[in-house]
C-alpha cells in the first residue's frame, strides 16, 4: 500500500472551506472537492483524501497536508514531481500544490498530526484595496499593553469551551481542555499589522477566530480584565465578545 502526501497552499476566499459539502461542488466549491476532481482526472480512478485541518469557509492555508491512500491493486506509475505538475495544471490558480511525496504504508494527514500552527493577521492602520482578503481590518485603537497582559494566560492546559462555536456538552467538559504550546503576537509597525501565531495539538471549532476576537475586544477596551477572566472561566459568557472573521486566518504549518 502506498499513500500520496500533498502539501497544499490556497486562498480560501471563494471556497466553502476545505471539507467537501453534501451539496453540489459547482454551487458550493471546496478545496477537497477540487483536489479530488483533479486527482480523478489524472489517475483515472477516484480516491478519497484526508486533510490535516478542516479550514472553514474563507480561511486560507500555507501548509495544508492532504493524504491519499492508494488501493493495493492500483499501479501508481507517476512520479511525485510529475503528479505535482499535473495537479497544478488542473487546479485553479488559488490552489497550489507545493510538494508531493509518495510513502509506503498508510499515512493519515489528520490522525498522525502532532502540532498544528495557525497564523491570524490583523490590520489596524488605514484600509487599502489589496489586503482585505487576507486580514481583519480593525478600525479601533488597539492597546498593545493589554494584549501583552492577556495573551500569556493562554498557554499550557487551557479551558477552551468559552472559545468554541456551537453547543457545549457538559457531560464531557474534560474534552474542552486544549494544550496550547505557543501563542504570541508580532507587531509589524511599518505595515500597521499584527500577526498572531498559535500552536496546539488540536483546536475546537472556530477556536482560533474566537480567541483572536476576544483578545482584540479586550485590547480595544470593550471590557476590563475582571470581565475577561470571567469569560475565560464560563462558556455561557461567549456572547460578550465577537468572533474574528475568517479572512485573516491561515493554517500555517503541521508537524508530524
Amino acid at each position: 500500500m502506498k499513500t500520496i502526501v500533498l502539501k497544499v497552499e490556497y486562498d480560501g476566499t471563494d471556497y466553502y472551506g476545505f471539507q467537501k459539502q453534501t451539496g453540489n461542488e459547482n454551487k458550493t466549491p471546496t478545496i477537497q472537492g477540487k483536489i479530488e476532481a483533479a486527482l480523478d482526472k489524472i489517475l483515472g480512478r477516484h480516491f478519497d483524501t484526508k486533510g490535516s485541518g478542516r479550514t472553514d469557509s474563507g480561511v486560507h492555508a500555507f501548509g495544508q497536508i492532504v493524504s491519499v491512500q492508494i488501493a493495493p491493486d492500483f499501479n501508481l506509475r507517476i512520479t511525485p514531481e510529475g503528479l505535482k505538475r499535473l495537479l497544478n495544471n488542473k487546479l485553479a490558480p488559488d490552489i497550489m500544490v507545493k510538494s508531493v511525496n509518495i510513502v509506503d504504508g498508510d499515512f493519515h494527514a489528520l490522525g498522525l498530526s502532532k502540532v498544528k500552527s495557525y497564523a491570524y493577521i490583523v490590520k489596524y492602520g488605514a484600509p487599502d484595496a489589496f489586503t482585505g482578503r487576507y486580514c481583519w481590518q480593525v478600525n479601533k485603537e488597539i492597546d498593545f499593553n493589554r494584549l501583552k497582559e492577556l495573551i500569556p494566560m493562554f498557554k499550557g492546559d487551557v479551558f477552551c469551551a468559552p472559545f468554541c462555536a456551537g453547543d457545549v456538552d457538559e457531560n464531557c467538559m474534560e474534552s474542552y481542555y486544549k494544550e496550547i504550546y505557543f501563542f504570541r503576537f508580532y507587531k509589524i509597525k511599518k505595515r500597521s499589522t499584527i500577526v498572531f501565531i498559535i500552536k496546539a495539538r488540536g483546536f475546537l471549532y472556530k477556536m482560533v477566530r474566537r480567541l483572536i476576537g476576544f483578545l482584540i475586544d479586550y485590547s480595544t477596551g470593550r471590557f476590563d480584565l475582571q470581565t475577561a477572566k470571567k469569560v475565560m472561566a464560563d462558556y455561557k459568557l461567549r456572547s460578550l465578545y465577537i468572533t474574528a472573521p475568517p479572512n485573516g486566518l491561515f493554517l500555517y504549518k503541521v508537524k508530524y
